[in-house]
């Protein structure tokens, strides 16, 4: 089920083919939470100074819609094809890099091919609800929203 925005005049548009807001103050980012076998990967970012994981995925460039940006980061990430998406939800936080604001727009993905670390991601690890027992620790908006989510639509 892809959530839609109504958008003037009654006209409908989903999710994924929502664009930068200009008017947001706030990094606008989208999240790949792929996932696989009952599990859900999450990134470290080379040079980066905390142990917390995250999702694949950036920040909206120029003119793309959500679903352009998911498909450009996770193939310049980690090398692989989108093969099915679903919009889970947005959600607000803090960048924990920035420290500024962030709407990140989250989707369950699947992908097409094996992943390899590329560009600024260092590595990747698969990890499931219980991934605090296991010395993981994530960023809050995947502990909070994204990985309860994924329980709740029976993907992990």
């Amino acid at each position: 089920m892809i959530l839609t925005e109504k958008m003037g005049e009654g006209s409908i548009v989903k999710a994924e083919d929502r664009k930068r807001d200009p008017n947001l103050d706030a990094i606008q980012k989208v999240g790949a939470a792929v996932v696989s076998d009952g599990k859900v990967m999450v990134v470290r970012k080379k040079g980066q100074r905390t142990d917390e994981y995250f999702m694949a995925g950036g920040k909206m460039e120029g003119e793309e819609t959500q679903r352009q940006t998911l498909v450009r980061e996770l193939q310049e990430e980690l090398g692989v094809e989108v093969a099915d998406y679903q919009y889970i939800g947005s959600y607000e936080d803090l960048a924990v890099f920035e420290g500024t604001p962030i709407v990140l727009h989250a989707y369950c993905v699947h992908i097409a091919g094996r992943p390899q670390p590329h560009n600024e991601i260092k590595e990747y690890a698969w990890i499931d609800s219980e991934f605090e027992s296991k010395g993981f620790k994530v960023s809050s908006i995947m502990a909070q929203h994204v990985i309860p989510r994924l329980v709740e639509m029976g993907q992990i």
